[in-house]
């Protein structure tokens, strides 16, 4: 029993350096692409349909994230007491923290979406607006992905009313009653990766430099918004691996799709709305092409 603790601690500590990487990987590859693509902008290339929508780096990163699942379900339960010491759950400090991560990587994506466009078509900045459908595109993408996963693999909850809480069935959470098992992946990683990398992406083709500041904040936040699902206790550790990789591989996939087909019917008609205030309350206009 005096071995306890410490062990607890190096397996919160072993968590803690594979979510790192998880982060790194992005960021890095952000980094790094965004030379690359200004590189083919100002060749005037920028890409065919059949061409790739993720780079083998991001494909290696979706890898990884497989590898990491594998490596941490092992010691899911260890990690899962860790978080759930007296000293960690009695802080309110935390726990309101955590609450409020939630928020952020549940409605919070949508929410942002949604305010992004309205303030966009308000202050006349297609750049905002675009941003706000775009992230809106890349979360629901990613929350997509996410539930067809989560029914397929039928994961129980680590709150589960179950005697195997963490044990898989195939289909499960497909069927009535599935709410205790839909833990894996995690809905709330997928959302908030999804938005880091949509963030990310799009403030860099504004400014080729914005990475550098952009990424680390971003992926940093959807990282606490991981975290904080074990700290409530409603994920397993290894349920945030594949959840972060739904996220970034959606909302890249999902910019890059953007950037590729400006005119495609959702920009036309949504960038076209404008938002201004009135009498009482806002003013919405909408310009449609008659010649489609």
């Amino acid at each position: 029993m005096n071995h306890e603790k410490p062990f607890r601690e190096a397996i919160a500590r072993l968590l803690l350096v594979a979510v790192a990487s998880l982060l790194a990987a992005p960021c890095s590859s952000r980094a790094q692409d965004t030379t690359s693509g200004s590189r083919r902008s100002d060749s005037g290339s920028t890409g065919s349909d059949s061409a790739q929508y993720l780079s083998r780096r991001e494909l290696i990163f979706g890898g990884g994230a497989v590898l990491a699942t594998g490596l941490l379900v092992p010691f899911d339960h260890p990690i899962q007491h860790s978080m759930q010491i007296d000293d960690l759950q009695d802080d309110r400090g935390l726990h309101r923290t955590a609450n409020a991560l939630a928020f952020l990587g549940g409605p919070g994506p949508f929410i942002a979406g949604g305010a992004l466009y309205v303030v966009g078509r308000g202050a006349a900045s297609s750049r905002l607006a675009a941003l706000g459908i775009h992230l809106t595109e890349g979360v629901s993408a990613a929350a997509a992905l996410n539930a067809l996963v989560k029914g397929l693999s039928g994961r129980a909850l680590p709150n589960a009313k179950t005697a195997k809480p963490g044990h898989f069935s195939f289909g499960r959470g497909f069927h009535d009653g599935n709410g205790p098992f839909v833990s894996f992946p995690s809905g709330h990683t997928a959302a908030s990766f999804a938005g880091a990398a949509v963030i990310t992406d799009e403030t860099s083709s504004w400014d080729s430099s914005a990475a550098r500041i952009v990424a680390p904040i971003a992926y940093s936040s959807a990282t606490l918004i991981a975290l904080s699902r074990l700290y409530e206790n409603v994920h397993w550790a290894s349920d945030l691996p594949i959840g972060a990789a739904i996220g970034v591989l959606s909302g890249k996939a999902v910019v890059l799709w953007e950037q590729r087909h400006p005119s495609n019917w959702l920009e036309r008609h949504l960038v076209g709305v404008t938002v201004a205030p009135a009498a009482h309350g806002m003013q919405l206009g909408a310009s449609f092409p008659l010649n489609e």
